[in-house]
């Protein structure tokens, strides 16, 4: 029986930040992590050490602080303790409403979220990254890694929750984007398999089709796991 060698990517929600705790709605803008926070990276940090098989080849992180200062602690006591900032990895630009409270952008925009709070219906909010966007992002992220890294490799992303949603459903090759209540810290880890990574253009039917749909080339270990803050 052949043993496949999988890429292993474990992705990660950044700790609590301050402008979290107070509910802003930071987007890609960004405050220091919370008291609360920097005890949740510590928790996750002392959880993956546990954990040797799955130290990382390669870690990457979102240039906001919150995301920074989250890759930082998990690193800090790792043999290679550097981190790749990418701005693929940048949460969705949240347009007008960056750096408000919901409060205060109903303060400010009232009709506007009037419209959001009572329409099913899409409404684009002036200078926001469009969900369209926000997923052709998270496809160009995931072909890097699909591109730069090998089977056996191990990947750390940390992230934010609205493009991880996207970046989640690019991995499970999903034609949709389905909410995930994404807790802080919370990781997922899949495992996949390079040869067989194709994109969704392969003609139905075919060999490579129905390697597909082997599960054994597809494996979700952890999904929106927080486990450790709860241990």
């Amino acid at each position: 029986m052949t043993v496949l060698t999988y890429l292993k990517l474990i992705l990660v929600r950044h700790a609590q930040s301050i402008g979290n705790a107070q509910k802003i709605m930071e987007g890609q803008s960004s405050t220091p992590l919370s008291n609360q926070g920097i005890h949740q990276a510590q928790q996750l940090s002392a959880t993956l050490h546990t954990e040797p098989a799955l130290g990382p080849s390669v870690v990457y992180s979102s240039p906001s602080l919150r995301a920074v200062q989250t890759a930082e602690i998990l690193t800090a006591s790792l043999a290679q303790d550097s981190y790749q900032l990418s701005s693929d990895l940048q949460e969705i630009h949240q347009g007008i409403f960056q750096g408000l409270t919901w409060l205060e952008a109903q303060a400010q925009y009232p009709q506007l979220c009037h419209q959001l709070l009572n329409t099913r219906k899409w409404q684009p909010v002036p200078h926001a990254e469009s969900p369209a966007a926000a997923r052709n992002r998270a496809n160009l992220w995931v072909d890097k890694i699909r591109h730069r890294h090998r089977p056996g490799e191990v990947i750390w992303a940390i992230s934010h929750a609205g493009i991880m949603q996207q970046i989640v459903s690019v991995i499970l090759g999903c034609d949709r984007t389905w909410k995930i209540p994404i807790h802080h810290t919370a990781r997922f880890e899949f495992w996949l398999s390079q040869t067989y990574w194709q994109s969704s253009s392969t003609e139905p039917g075919t060999d490579l089709d129905a390697d597909q749909f082997n599960p054994e080339h597809w494996i979700i270990h952890r999904f929106n796991d927080y486990s450790h803050l709860i241990s």
